[in-house]
């Protein structure tokens, strides 16, 4: 803490400004405030209730759900106890009417009865009543036979068969028993109640989500090969044309490098897949916002790391029910399909997401249905396409290690995997700058597990693929260079060609600088101007604009010999040794 300022004032009430230091994290600092201050008080209830007979020590819903019930159990037994006593009254007063309605004989009758209990049997058999009846009517005063009373009792009859009527009408309609209990409390209210002093926060427990407090805006999330992680408001992020230098997109240390950039919503859940198989999650507004070149904060302050741990992959996602399946993918090439809901944990330590094999690591996590095609890619350019059906790749548990999806060749691995949709490209972009876009019918169907065909043709001056995506023709990819920045433009910049072709010029890196990740940012409204005072595009470097626009438009080479064989993997072009742009 930096700094305390007290602006209370009759505008605003109680205010209370805690000012930060500059690393700090404010969610640990608010937290040890309401553990260790007075900023947060503890009120203790003993939650303690009879529940079928038993002591039971009950969540504050179940609390009141049981509460509830106990209060409809008075009112039922409290109904039936009130028309008991309404039936008992009326069937005498019912008793006494029929008396006044034959006063004369009922006179006669007891004057010449010798006894009681002659009476009463006289009385029985004149008025069809019984012996409870014929007693209340022998100990009835004289004054009630006068007319004014007799309306009395004429009234009373009446209420008694309408309170009985509404007695019946409770028991019989838990709906109205439920109406009660909201009248009773209410009139406690009424009767007892006070203006609250405090404020009921949701979720207001010292470690709550924020989310009901935070809006919800766009974001872009940089992780750093070092850990360090921020995000950002996606309109520090303008458009370029295809071949721009870029702007810093991160303040980097060292030899740190930008490793993940994505863009996602305050709001969404961000998975964090790690090389050991591992998975963390975290809200996107729990990072820290920063500027565009600032570095973050690191991300041990969100997620318990075990030693030797890193991001491995990055996946956001606005709840579990986004889709029903997860399907990870390995180096070596082994995939897993598992329900996403199976993923739903709160736990700070993570779990595990995929059983690893020795000397293997955990490549790329995607959303994926029973019908999508999954499409995989390695870094010397194989790629392999397979449906994700359940008797193609039946569904897992999470602590599986999965089954094989693609095999290499020697000195190959994994370089991503992507979900192929309707009428997308396959977009691939080297080390040194070039990209290629590709529909995604020219990739054939094939079941997994073999080496797949080639992405394009190799030359080794323009080095090996660090990205593969899926996109759509209006999306916009986002290119992050070793030194930090970044190179947005849009996918409709990069002709469609053939799988044979090798690319044109999509980013140029300055020397001594590679790019090392591609990120697809899809419709995400990043609009922006295309160019500023402090951009440096290719057709500045070259010095004219013509130099630079043929040199990136014309990007084509002859054919290179291709074959494959009988079971549809494509074999190396061992001979290729370039062509002429």
């Amino acid at each position: 803490i930096a700094d305390l300022r007290d602006e209370t004032s009759g505008r605003t009430g109680q205010r209370l400004v805690i000012v930060l230091k500059r690393d700090a994290v404010a969610k640990v600092v608010l937290n040890n405030l309401y553990k260790h201050t007075d900023l947060q008080s503890n009120f203790s209830a003993n939650m303690l209730a009879i529940v079928d007979g038993v002591p039971r020590t009950l969540s504050l819903d179940a609390f009141i759900r049981h509460w509830v019930t106990h209060q409809m159990d008075v009112i039922a037994r409290r109904t039936r106890y009130r028309l008991r006593k309404a039936e008992e009254e009326a069937h005498i007063l019912r008793a006494l009417l029929k008396a006044l309605d034959a006063l004369d004989e009922v006179i006669a009758l007891i004057r010449a009865s010798n006894t009681t209990e002659a009476a009463r049997d006289g009385l029985m058999e004149l008025l069809d009543i019984d012996e409870l009846q014929a007693r209340a009517i022998l100990d009835m005063q004289l004054r009630r036979l006068a007319a004014l009373e007799r309306q009395k009792i004429q009234d009373r009859h009446t209420e008694l068969e309408a309170l009985i009527a509404e007695y019946n009408s409770i028991l019989a309609s838990e709906e109205r028993q439920r109406g009660i209990i909201s009248t009773e409390l209410a009139e406690i209210v009424a009767k007892h109640g006070d203006d609250r002093r405090t404020k009921i926060l949701m979720g207001f427990d010292g470690d709550m989500s924020m989310e009901d407090l935070i809006p919800e805006e766009e974001m872009v999330v940089t992780i750093t090969r070092g850990g360090y992680v921020k995000r950002t408001r996606s309109d520090n992020y303008r458009s370029q044309q295809r071949g721009g230098k870029g702007i810093k997109g991160a303040q980097l240390r060292g030899d740190d490098v930008v490793e993940h950039f994505f863009v996602t919503t305050t709001h969404h859940w961000l998975l964090f897949f790690t090389n050991l198989g591992r998975v963390y999650r975290a809200k996107a507004y729990e990072l820290v916002e920063a500027g565009r070149d600032a570095k973050g904060q690191h991300v041990a302050n969100l997620m318990a790391f075990q030693p030797d741990e890193h991001i491995a992959q990055v996946l956001d996602i606005r709840d579990y029910q986004q889709a029903p399946y997860l399907v990870l993918a390995t180096k070596r090439g082994l995939v897993k399909k598992t329900r996403l809901e199976d993923y739903d944990t709160n736990r700070s330590a993570g779990v595990i997401a995929i059983n690893l094999r020795d000397e293997d690591e955990l490549v790329s996590a995607q959303l994926v249905s029973e019908t999508d095609d999954l499409m995989l890619v390695s870094r010397m350019g194989q790629s392999i396409r397979f449906t994700a059906t359940d008797d193609a790749l039946r569904p897992m548990g999470r602590a599986t290690s999965g089954v094989t999806g693609m095999k290499f060749r020697e000195d190959d691995e994994l370089l991503a995997a992507d979900v192929v949709t309707d009428g997308s490209f396959v977009f691939i972009v080297t080390e040194g700058g070039y990209a290629k876009r590709t529909a995604v019918e020219e990739y054939r169907l094939q079941g997994r597990g073999g080496l797949g065909i080639k992405v394009g043709k190799y030359q080794e001056e323009r080095g090996h693929l660090v990205g593969a995506l899926i996109v759509q023709e209006e999306d916009e990819v986002l290119v992050v260079m070793e030194g930090g920045k970044v190179v947005r433009s849009s996918v409709a910049g990069v002709p469609a060609k053939g799988r044979d072709t090798m690319g044109v010029i999509f980013a140029k890196p300055d020397k001594n600088d590679r790019i090392i990740e591609v990120a697809r940012n899809s419709e995400r409204g990043l609009e922006g101007d295309e160019s500023e005072d402090d951009d440096v595009t290719l057709a500045e470097e070259a010095g004219s604009p013509e130099g630079s626009a043929g040199s990136a438009s014309t990007a084509e080479t002859s054919p290179a010999v291709e074959s494959e064989d009988a079971s549809g993997d494509a074999e190396p072009n061992e001979d290729y040794t370039g062509g002429n742009e």
